[in-house]
């Protein structure tokens, strides 16, 4: 992982200075395509990937030898025996799973808490915590190491899911804080559990049903193209098309035809066609992208179905690659290209407003990635500089519509340019200050964001001044009013970091710097919750228990069960699997 390693890893740089050439060696090239190099003199800085060959760092040495403990306990507990070998004899614990809980939400979902009492053996938790028939399971994520004494401190967090069968399935989280002993193999010799909650399914039937197969299954772009996952593709395209593993293609919702359905754009790896869906009478959708011309080939991030002649129907704007395209809709779903312009960022993602208040909508575009030539320029690693803090990504971007396809490169002239080069992932509008004019948050993926205040069409970066700067890897965005006092408050998805939360914990880590300690720290902490009371921010986060979104991409508000109250979901994940070391 490219944050907060724990496993080996292989760095690859640009070398530009043609004195370098001792120092390099060469990787395998894609024919037709300059080949990269490594500098060896990095191997000592590889080497401390490792924690057992970094001198003070026993406590990720422990984590590692805990976590295999955990997991052998983990496969006990989902085979309905606890693994004795796991524990010293006079083992203590509290209850896995309390008897005593309260109800503290019944709707579409009931959710109950409970404090688990302590004092109890090893065969009543196991019992109680196999709440359900059927299949199991159960995984536990360390996320702080202390040593003590004669003991190591373990805090992790655990999550089971019992009865696994279609139709639904109870789901237990819970944080357990677990004392090991130093011998190797460590053995657990007491256990507390806390923040215990249980999800229960109402009834057997399925909130959500999968219906993709069933509205997009007639089209042959279906089977040979979208359901086949980035793997595939990978495998099968040069990788100069713009194949990504992280993927990160997104997708519109729009009525491009004009017939009162919403109609679906979903956004491709370079080398495969984007496609338009059309919502057909019987619910289903049909492939109409070549029709609607539409299908591009180059690598497209994000897409928006926004009218900008203000003619009524539903034209849209692309985030490609290093392009940025806006097509005008001739009201049928055909599609012709109106403007087509390089950026100096790669293009992310997009949001649209009417930030002049002039009658016509206006686009931001984020472009999170310089250019190769200013990344090679950019230091030893060509990477986000500093880490956590970096500005020197490639710049955001602001057109102004000036009406009739006309549309003005504004980021400098309003103010935008300035904290401009920070890696931005996503953005969104909103009048945060109800004062009839929409203001623009934008997560960036490393280091602090930003929160441009609008004040007649001129921006001011006010997210250091209001402490809503988040130093995380910022990955979205999104806007709710969770408490309903008519405040509109932001809520942003970053990454929780298990790995992050051990290490820059530890006393040895950046010490001496107390600044740079917290960033890292907030860093790795997860998502983060602003409430807005209108004269400053509030960090909600902890006390709303909305940080553990694990690696979380996107979120969204929404009121999922009718009740007045919105809701939150997100979106997260990315690639778990066994290390065979080869990278």
């Amino acid at each position: 992982m490219r944050r907060f390693l724990t496993a080996s890893v292989a760095i690859l740089i640009l070398v530009g200075s043609r004195n370098s050439w001792a120092q390099i060696e060469s990787l395998p090239a894609v024919p037709g395509v300059d080949p990269e190099v490594y500098v060896r003199s990095l191997s000592p800085i590889l080497e401390k990937v490792d924690p057992s060959k970094d001198a003070g760092w026993d406590t990720e040495v422990f984590s590692v030898e805990a976590k295999a403990q955990l997991d052998l306990l983990a496969e006990g507990i989902a085979r309905g025996a606890a693994n004795s070998p796991v524990f010293t004899e006079n083992v203590t614990t509290s209850e896995w799973r309390p008897a005593k809980r309260q109800t503290v939400l019944e709707g579409m979902l009931k959710v109950e808490r409970g404090i688990p009492s302590t004092g109890k053996s090893l065969s009543s938790a196991l019992q109680s915590v196999r709440a359900a028939p059927g299949e199991m399971y159960v995984q536990f994520k360390p996320f702080h190491v202390e040593s003590a004494k004669d003991t190591v401190l373990v805090t992790a967090y655990y999550h089971a899911e019992t009865g696994l069968e279609p139709g639904g399935k109870l789901e237990q989280s819970a944080t357990w804080k677990i004392s090991f002993t130093k011998e190797s193999p460590p053995r657990i010799r007491n256990v507390l559990v806390s923040d215990y909650e249980e999800i229960v399914p109402r009834n057997s039937q399925l909130l959500f049903i999968d219906e993709t197969a069933k509205l997009l299954g007639g089209n042959d772009s279906y089977h040979q193209q979208l359901s086949l996952g980035i793997d595939h593709w990978r495998s099968r395209l040069q990788g100069d098309f713009g194949v990504d593993v992280n993927g990160l293609q997104g997708i519109a919702i729009g009525d491009a035809n004009g017939d009162g359905r919403e109609d679906l754009y979903v956004c491709q790896q370079g080398g495969l066609p984007n496609r338009l869906y059309l919502r057909q009478k019987d619910g289903g959708l049909a492939d109409r992208s070549s029709y609607s011309r539409t299908d591009w080939m180059e690598l497209t991030r994000a897409a928006l179905f926004i009218d900008l002649d203000n003619d009524g129907d539903q034209d849209m704007a692309l985030a490609q690659g290093w392009y940025l395209m806006l097509l005008e809709n001739d009201g049928q779903a055909q599609f012709t290209k109106r403007v087509e312009q390089r950026a100096e960022g790669q293009l992310h993602s997009l949001a649209a407003a009417d930030f002049d208040n002039d009658g016509d909508l206006d686009i931001y575009f984020c472009g999170r990635n310089p250019s190769r030539e200013q990344s090679s320029a950019e230091g030893i690693l060509g990477m986000p500089l500093p880490y956590h803090d970096a500005n020197n990504g490639g710049p955001n971007i602001l057109l102004r519509n000036q009406g009739q396809w006309a549309f003005q490169d504004a980021t400098a002239d309003t103010g935008l340019d300035v904290n401009n080069r920070r890696y931005s992932y996503a953005c969104s509008w909103e009048d945060y200050d109800n004062d009839g004019d929409q203001d623009l948050y934008v997560a960036n993926d490393f280091g602090r964001n930003n929160f441009y205040q609008n004040n007649g069409g001129k921006f001011t970066d006010i997210a250091g001044n209001l402490g809503v700067e988040d130093l995380s890897a910022g990955m979205s965005i999104t806007w709710g009013d969770p408490n309903r006092d008519g405040r509109m408050d932001p809520y942003i998805s970053n990454m929780f970091s298990s790995a992050g939360n051990r290490i820059a914990y530890q006393r040895q880590f950046r010490s001496g710097d107390t600044n740079q300690l917290a960033s890292f720290k907030r860093h790795a902490r997860g998502n983060t919750l602003f409430l807005n009371h209108g004269d400053g921010f509030e960090d909600a986060s902890v006390a709303a228990k909305v940080t553990m979104g694990r690696w979380a991409w996107g979120a969204k508000f929404a009121d999922l069960n009718n009740d007045g109250w919105e809701d939150l979901y997100v979106a997260n994940g990315f690639i778990t699997t066994e290390d065979t070391g080869d990278l």
